[in-house]
């Protein structure tokens, strides 16, 4: 990219002429100028989990467990009624989710569950971290990510 300098007014024209919040002066002035947007150098689509992993909440959440649980919230918003097939993940003698922490106390002890922002639904937090990891790999495959989006979030919530 090449930085010009250009005027107040010129600068204020590209301004009011920004149809979109994702505008930038380069595709203003394509526009303007009636030039192929295929010229302009293509960004990459942001994959959902992209947008989940770089985003404010996953990047200011606390440890292991904040960041878990950031992930399964926005899995959630993405369909809440797929989501509700994360109550048939279990473990052995333990469950995993449920639509209350008292479900989950009777499952095992020490189970210390935290609710899923943004849902009705809480997940056992005292597991180790390749469970969780376990666990988000599954409820992503409910979900149908591929492969390498799981592994990326799996690997990101143990940062």
């Amino acid at each position: 990219m090449i930085a010009i300098k250009v005027d107040k007014d010129i600068y204020s024209h590209l301004i009011k002429n920004m149809t979109d919040f994702g505008d930038t002066p380069s595709s203003v002035l394509r526009r303007l100028l009636g030039l192929n947007p295929s010229t302009e150098k293509k960004k990459e689509e942001k994959t959902k989990i992209d947008q989940i992993l770089e985003g404010t909440e996953f990047r200011y959440a606390k440890g292991v467990v904040g960041r878990f649980l950031v992930v399964l919230g926005k899995l959630h918003g993405i369909d809440k009624e797929m989501f509700s097939k994360v109550e048939k993940i279990q473990g052995r003698g333990r469950i995993y989710f449920a639509k209350d922490a008292e479900t989950l106390h009777r499952s095992g002890r020490s189970v210390n569950p935290k609710k899923i922002p943004g849902t009705d639904y809480w997940v056992i937090t005292t597991t180790p971290t390749d469970l969780k990891q376990d666990m988000l790999r599954k409820v992503m495959e409910l979900y149908s990510f591929n492969r390498e989006e799981i592994k990326i979030a799996v690997t990101a919530i143990a940062r």
